[in-house]
């Protein structure tokens, strides 16, 4: 892959964790303060968090073809760094205070590593799906 598609898929990248932490933040702050209200200071979070969340993906760029096995690797060790990173950054924030917190915010970032992978696999499959339809047309009109 080069670097410009590197680029752009992390752009896409930034826009889906951007939204699953908006979602993952409501959903956390119901549960840990349902009573507490925020300020627009508040609408930065999902943005910084979104930047610091997509700077890891580094670990996984290659300029050549990787193996299943070698970006099966890429990808652990990259969810490894992703919430070492955010956790240090949680901290850093005054974000994290307790194991409790620390433990609900590591799964959450799990769970919206797991969605942005998953959308990431649909978008690239639907892709795949269409350049197979139109590699089929051609051969179907190059056979008559």
């Amino acid at each position: 892959m080069n670097f410009k598609t590197f680029l752009r898929n992390c752009l896409m990248e930034y826009f889906v964790i951007t939204t699953c932490v908006t979602a993952g933040m409501a959903v956390l702050g119901q549960v840990l303060d349902p009573t507490h209200t925020f300020g627009y200071e508040a609408y930065w979070s999902p943005l910084i968090f979104g930047l610091v969340g997509v700077v890891p993906s580094l670990v996984t760029y290659s300029r050549k073809e990787l193996t299943f096995r070698q970006a099966l690797v890429r990808k652990i060790i990259h969810i490894i760094v992703l919430e070492a990173t955010l956790v240090i950054f949680g901290f850093a924030a005054g974000l994290l205070h307790a194991f409790s917190d620390t433990f609900l915010f590591m799964l959450e970032v799990f769970i919206i590593y797991l969605a942005v992978n998953f959308i990431g696999w649909h978008l690239d499959k639907k892709s795949a799906g269409e350049i197979n339809q139109m590699l089929k047309s051609l051969q179907s009109r190059g056979g008559q």
